[in-house]
């Protein structure tokens, strides 16, 4: 990942969505990107019937027809006024609609353009990620190797100090290790934070794996925190009341959905603590 060039959100219009356009406008301000907006309108048979008082339907496609084409041209109008509030001239990409439910739609989306980075709003158990569900779509986004951002409760984005949560691991995500460069790259002190929760090593056991790994990524401008706790959360928390990142970086090893990280994973426990947006890739 050079740069973050091709930022896509997701729009229903929904406090939530608004959210993920001002953190989008924000990152496409500092990267000088492209914001691309998409909503799904899904297929909607028009049945009307064969004769009058006929009990047998048939799909009307003429009507069909009409009818998204209407809904296409009333999106259309709220999506460019959505734009023109929460996007800055010049950031603007495209405007997508989609005629397919967001699980099959996004496929061939994404088969269609390159996206660096998804940003979504959230809030609490009601955010738009949780409807990227779906075997195929799982599929897709494993493929794709693309990084969502969970923005919650939305604030001014400030990229001074961005936190990432390791466990020694250089199990990292190619884009997650690349967004640490790149984030250096633009002035960021990079903070690797490693949580002990057995509780049983100290800090000369772990500080020599974790300079380790931050040499092998070769990240100059970074500090290092090691807490003991037994509850990862806690310790990530902890940290983050201490130095107040901008970005927390995280990867998942949710194996079944990728989405599903928003579904009792250590990434969602995190989210859902903080007000910090959290930017989520998997392994």
């Amino acid at each position: 990942m050079k740069d973050i060039k091709n930022l896509l959100v997701p729009i229903d219009f929904t406090e939530e969505s608004v959210a993920g356009l001002k953190a989008a406008n924000q990152f496409a301000t500092k990267f000088k990107s492209q914001v691309h907006v998409v909503h799904f309108l899904p297929y909607h048979p028009v049945v009307t019937p064969v004769y009058p008082g006929d009990a047998s339907m048939i799909v009307n496609s003429a009507v069909q027809e009409q009818q998204m084409e209407r809904e296409k041209t009333h999106v259309l109008k709220k999506l460019k006024n959505e734009m023109d509030l929460y996007l800055s001239e010049g950031l603007r990409g495209q405007i997508y609609i989609v005629s397919d439910t967001l699980n099959s739609g996004m496929n061939d989306l994404l088969d269609d353009i390159k996206v660096d980075l998804i940003v979504s709003g959230t809030s609490g158990t009601n955010n738009l990620v949780e409807k990227f569900s779906g075997n195929n779509t799982e599929k897709m986004i494993r493929k794709s190797g693309i990084p969502v951002l969970a923005v919650s409760n939305y604030a001014d984005i400030t990229l001074d100090d961005v936190l990432i949560a390791t466990d020694l691991s250089t199990e990292l995500p190619t884009r997650l290790y690349d967004m640490c460069r790149l984030l250096e790259n633009h002035g960021a002190t990079i903070h690797f934070v490693n949580v002990d929760t057995t509780e049983l090593l100290n800090e000369a056991d772990i500080l020599p794996k974790m300079s380790a790994l931050v040499k092998a990524l070769r990240i100059n401008n970074y500090r290092i925190h090691i807490v003991s706790n037994k509850g990862e959360v806690n310790g990530i928390m902890k940290i983050v009341d201490q130095i107040h990142p901008g970005l927390i970086l995280m990867k998942t090893y949710q194996k079944s959905n990728f989405w599903t990280f928003f579904e009792g994973s250590l990434a969602e426990k995190v989210i859902h603590e903080t007000e910090v947006p959290v930017l989520v890739e998997q392994v």
